[in-house]
Order: C-alpha cells, then sequence, then structure tokens
C-alpha cells in the first residue's frame, strides 16, 4: 500500500497523479455534497478530493484492510465503507457525484456497477472514471497491450525495489484484457449514467470520462 502511488506514477509515466486531479476538477462543483470514491484502495484520490476542499468522502473498497488503510491518512471527512460497487449501501439520490480510479475495470459486472452509481446520485450530479484505456483502433490496442503484458511489469518491479514480495501490479493485466475499448465503455457509461465525455492520453491507454447524471437519461433515449 504505501508504493502504490509511487508506483503508479512510474509505469504511468508521471500521468496517473494528474488525471485523478483533472477528474477531481470536473467534479468541483460537488464539493458540499457527499462524494463516493468507489474502489478507493489506499486512498489516493480520496486524499486529493480533500485537499482540493472536497467536505464529505465515502470510500468505497471490498477489502477492509484497505479501508482501515486509507482511514488511518485521512481522517475525520472520510467515512470508509466496505462493499462492491455492484450492490451500493446508499439510498437513491444520495451522492452528490462519484469519482473511481484505476478500479473500474476491476468489479465483476461493470453494466451493473454504472446502474448502481446512476440510481445513488442525485439528477444534476456527475460521474468521473479515470482507467487505463483499450483503444479502438487495433493496431494502437495491440501496442497498449504488448506495454501492459511485457514492458509495464518490468517498469512495476523496478520501481518497487524488492519492497514487495512477487509483483503485484501484473494484475493489471487480465484486467486489461476482460476490458471493453473506450468507445463501448462510453456507450456504457452513456447507457447507464447520463451523457459522457472520453478524453483519452497515452495513445488511449489511459482515459478520463465525465458524465453528468440526468434521471430522465435512460427513458428518453431508450
Amino acid at each position: 500500500m504505501p508504493i502504490y502511488e509511487s508506483t503508479s506514477e512510474w509505469i504511468s509515466f508521471g500521468l496517473a497523479g494528474p488525471l485523478r486531479r483533472r477528474a477531481v476538477a470536473f467534479l468541483r462543483s460537488h464539493r458540499p455534497e457527499w462524494v463516493l470514491d468507489s474502489g478507493v484502495g489506499p486512498g489516493v484520490s480520496s486524499r486529493i478530493l480533500l485537499e482540493d476542499g472536497f467536505e464529505n468522502i465515502v470510500g468505497l473498497d471490498p477489502s477492509i484492510h484497505l479501508v482501515r488503510f486509507a482511514k488511518s491518512r485521512l481522517g475525520r471527512r472520510f467515512c470508509p465503507v466496505v462493499g462492491v460497487a455492484e450492490n451500493l449501501p446508499f439510498r437513491a439520490g444520495s451522492l452528490g457525484a462519484v469519482i473511481t480510479c484505476f478500479s473500474l475495470r476491476d468489479v465483476v459486472n461493470v453494466g451493473q456497477s454504472l446502474d448502481e452509481f446512476a440510481h445513488a446520485t442525485r439528477r444534476g450530479g456527475a460521474l468521473a472514471v479515470v482507467d487505463i484505456g483499450k483503444p479502438d483502433i487495433g493496431f494502437w490496442r495491440s501496442l497498449i497491450g504488448f506495454y501492459i503484458s511485457h514492458i509495464m511489469p518490468i517498469l512495476a518491479r523496478f520501481a518497487t525495489c524488492g519492497r514487495t514480495s512477487g509483483n503485484p501490479f501484473r494484475m493489471i493485466i487480465p484486467t486489461w484484457k476482460k476490458l471493453r475499448t473506450n468507445k463501448q465503455l462510453l456507450d456504457l457509461i452513456e447507457q447507464s449514467f447520463g451523457p459522457c465525455m472520453l478524453k483519452s492520453f497515452f495513445l488511449g491507454g489511459l482515459v478520463v470520462f465525465e458524465a453528468d447524471r440526468f434521471s430522465v437519461w435512460k427513458d428518453v433515449f431508450q
């Protein structure tokens, strides 16, 4: 956990932090509201939210060890919840916004998770997703796939410098392989949550989705 953030910066060529901050900036109008950080992990995005003036953060993760670690770092404005995105324990419309960084690809059912985000977010709320991307064009998809499967594990192992057993960043490889393409994920977000913009970086290997929540969206466009 202590080396997660620095290693993520290394293997993303310094883009992980700036993309998280971009997503946080998109949500700034929701600073006074409850914001869900889904897949909170060690609390990197939640820390950025709190530093940016957000008042109340709910950090969701299936790992009790991760939410305890995040709570120990973040203090009273951070509310840890053990759970999964496919079954959120929140009332309908109780959240102002949702952010999920480098964790949406880990859920078992992406569509169900997005539906849950939409159900828990009020009309006029927002969703920001930062993650590894899978380019729509085959050539770039193969290039990013080669980087993730062969180069990224070497860089991650070098960055950890023996401070952890094995190479936990190899877990990225199977999650990337099951990813939808960037356009397919964009369509799924729009279907479940609302109108969405996609920003691509690193040849489409890193993506930011910025979506607005309109409760009538699915009824009108289905």
